[in-house]
């Protein structure tokens, strides 16, 4: 009988913190669309979602308001070819604009970050020299009409 009462105490406790933690502790619900993308949800909208592109995983974060805060990913190639598989990370302001972004490009594959301004204008570039073998580093700005300046080093914007 005594250890009937310690199995019947066990299941009752058991269930109980099965119930607290499906009520207390849910994560945030989520679903996966008809592309495969999983999309995490607070009690309102949606907050994050992940999934794979051309190949490419992609993870997006969106703030309280529902836009884009931050994104993960690797690119997919359709800009350009050399650049597909290479990894990058954005980051948005509270207007939903690309603000950093720190990614790896060029023919180096080196590693850049890139500033930009409300206006999406590339503002500070710093990075290892991705045209250059020797890959030496630099610092180059522009100011507001788009003259550009090299701080450090020697960096050219050429289309890739």
């Amino acid at each position: 009988m005594k250890n009937l009462m310690h199995v019947a105490m066990i299941c009752i406790c058991a269930f109980a913190g099965g119930v607290f933690s499906d009520q207390f502790l849910r994560p945030a619900q989520a679903d996966i669309n008809e592309r495969g993308v999983a999309r995490f949800y607070d009690s309102r909208r949606i907050r994050m979602d992940q999934g794979v592109s051309n190949n490419q995983f992609q993870q997006n974060i969106y703030g309280e308001d529902g836009k884009l805060r931050l994104q993960f990913g690797t690119y997919t190639g359709e800009v350009r070819e050399n650049e597909k598989g290479l990894p990058t990370m954005t980051l948005y302001d509270n207007e939903g604009l690309l603000r950093l972004l720190f990614r790896l490009d060029g023919p180096t594959q080196g590693p850049l970050i890139i500033m930009k301004d409300k206006k999406q204008r590339n503002r500070v570039i710093m990075g290892l020299d991705i045209w250059d073998e020797d890959e030496e580093p630099f610092l180059a700005i522009w100011d507001k009409d788009g003259k550009q300046q090299n701080i450090y080093g020697d960096f050219k914007m050429k289309p890739l």
